[in-house]
């Protein structure tokens, strides 16, 4: 059952990323916002906005696999007698599997207010949309937690595959900070180029732990 779990996980993963890929090298697609406006998504429209552009559907089936590989990660870490981390686990994929349900407003990133109700917006707040922007942090803290732990309990190879991913991550954001000045921007600081600096290390560290525990 759990060599089971390892495989689907490893399976949902791999195509989540191959999801992802594809997202980042076909044509620019246009956000289309619920007043009728269209404009084209740029390097630091956050990732979730994908589902209000032309690939919509893609980035939907890229959550619920998300939630899929961090569910079957949950259950290989339960099986370990990893209990709390696999809690953590669940809440995470729970987060993501919810946020193919709800999909984000499309925001404005021009500024880093709250700014439901104020006209510069693309489009109004919806309930939905209110529903979506805490998700994220339940996916992201969850799995910061459990590699915390993991690094804890002393498991050299996610320590190590933790510390390089960490590079990646501060190496991205520094390089969107630079990119993000080099073009003059004068908007939100969290911005999806930041994002992606999280996602996408802390994708790589899920499949670590996956294939880490395969191996006991």
């Amino acid at each position: 059952m759990a060599i089971r779990a390892v495989r689907l996980g490893a399976i949902s993963f791999a195509l989540a990323g191959l999801d992802l890929t594809l997202l980042h090298t076909l044509p620019t697609p246009r956000l289309h916002a619920t007043t009728g406006a269209t404009f084209p998504y740029r390097p630091y429209n956050f990732l979730s906005e994908l589902v209000r552009s032309d690939y919509g559907p893609w980035m939907t089936v890229c959550f619920f696999l998300l939630g899929v590989g961090a569910g079957a990660a949950a259950w290989t870490v339960h099986r370990h007698q990893l209990r709390r981390e696999s809690a953590l686990l669940a809440v995470a994929s729970l987060a993501l599997l919810l946020l193919g349900f709800f999909p984000t407003d499309l925001a404005d990133l021009s500024t880093d207010a709250y700014t439901c109700g104020l006209p510069t917006r693309p489009e109004p707040c919806t309930v939905v949309g209110r529903i979506h922007n805490p998700l994220s942090t339940l996916v992201f803290a969850p799995i910061f937690l459990v590699i915390a732990s993991m690094c804890f309990r002393r498991e050299r190879f996610l320590t190590r595959l933790a510390a390089f991913c960490g590079l990646l991550a501060i190496g991205g954001i520094v390089a969107a900070t630079l990119y993000l000045q080099s073009i003059g921007w004068q908007g939100r600081w969290w911005t999806g180029l930041m994002q992606r600096s999280l996602v996408f290390p802390s994708l790589l560290w899920m499949v670590g732990l996956l294939w880490r525990l395969a191996k006991k």
